[in-house]
């Protein structure tokens, strides 16, 4: 049996969002650009749902404060809940080059910055 999928496009694009706005208000000043953020609803292999989250980013890599990303979530938990999201979201930094030449293939249709 496949359970009704609770988490929306809508839902998929807050958190898109949510992530994009947390990350640009904190690294405004270090030249660091996330564009796309892309969100997406998977499952797990137990058939729980959750958001897998991909930030694309470009800039410095050492300029990213990964004390800081690691409590995103934890910050992020009342809107995530407001959402109606419960499960522990899936958050990938991907370079930009490295996104270009190797993820951008699997979402040709789903985000073109370029």
């Amino acid at each position: 049996m496949i359970a009704k999928a609770t988490i929306t496009k809508e839902v998929t694009d807050a958190m898109a969002k949510l992530v994009g706005d947390a990350l640009r208000e904190r690294f405004k000043d270090d030249g660091l650009v996330f564009d796309p953020i892309i969100a997406e609803r998977a499952v797990d292999h137990y058939g729980d749902e959750y958001v897998d989250i991909f930030v694309i980013f470009d800039g410095e890599q050492k300029k990213l404060d990964a004390r800081w990303i690691n409590g995103l979530r934890m910050m992020l938990d009342p809107q995530m809940e407001e959402l109606g999201i419960t499960s522990i979201p899936g958050l990938s930094f991907v370079e930009k080059s490295e996104w270009a030449e190797v993820f951008h293939g699997q979402y040709p249709r789903r985000y073109e910055p370029w």
